[in-house]
């Protein structure tokens, strides 16, 4: 049984994380099943934007750890086992996020934590319920979120990120908002409403011109000046010019 719906209705992708039973956690079926979904779907020219959200109350309280065998004792793994295993399908699905040439938009009502926060803020939009909750809980469990850090470094300042992981405390959505976590705020009785009017403002824009926004967005802030501006105009000709 999957874990990961998917619905197409109007150049939007639906993908919803429908494990409300466990908070939405996502273990690596559920990891591979997004990457997969992501990937074909970004491929897709009848589809302008890929909307991503949780089940229920929550978007997603992490990643589900399997529980040991009753009566065995954890098995230690080497570390090229939970690299394989664990780390890099999690970073497989970041990149995969990034590489999506449409946007993502996320969409947070409840809980996003640990993987589900880092998940959530790398999007190209997060859409935050007023009731959305947002930590990087790992140093509980005296764990370096190094991977969730790889994920949004780049958009929470250093200080801001270091204070969300060693404190591990949970943050509202108006706090995600002011260290740019999250790109916008509704009120939650107004949350589905504004969230769909959001993604149909985002389809009327021509697919090549959303394409080329997240590019640029992506790819311009590891360049110099000048040529971060010179592939502005380049990117911008090269829309202009694709027939409409």
């Amino acid at each position: 049984m999957s874990h990961i719906t998917l619905e197409i209705k109007e150049q939007v992708a639906h993908i919803v994380i429908n494990r409300p039973q466990d908070g939405n956690k996502l273990d690596m079926a559920m990891i591979h099943e997004l990457m997969g979904h992501f990937t074909n779907l970004g491929a897709r020219a009848d589809i302008k934007v890929i909307h991503l959200s949780g089940q229920g109350r929550d978007f997603s309280n992490g990643r589900l750890v399997p529980p040991p065998s009753p009566g065995a004792a954890p098995a230690q793994k080497s570390a090229l086992e939970i690299r394989s295993q664990v780390t890099d399908p999690i970073l497989n699905l970041y990149a995969t996020i990034r590489r999506s040439p449409i946007p993502i938009v996320s969409s947070i009502r409840g809980v996003a934590h640990g993987l589900g926060c880092a998940v959530a803020v790398l999007c190209d939009l997060t859409l935050a319920s007023e009731l959305a909750k947002f930590s990087l809980p790992e140093m509980r469990s005296n764990i370096p979120p190094t991977l969730a850090i790889s994920a949004v470094m780049h958009t929470v300042s250093p200080k801001a990120l270091a204070h969300l992981i060693y404190s591990s405390d949970e943050i509202s959505a108006q706090q995600a908002l002011s260290l740019g976590m999250v790109s916008a705020v509704y009120p939650d009785n107004q949350f589905d409403h504004e969230v769909q009017a959001y993604l149909q403002k985002l389809c009327t824009r021509p697919r090549e011109a959303l394409c080329a926004v997240k590019e640029y967005l992506l790819l311009a802030p590891s360049q110099d000046h000048d040529s971060a501006a010179r592939y502005a105009s380049n990117l911008l000709a090269s829309v202009l010019s694709s027939p409409t």
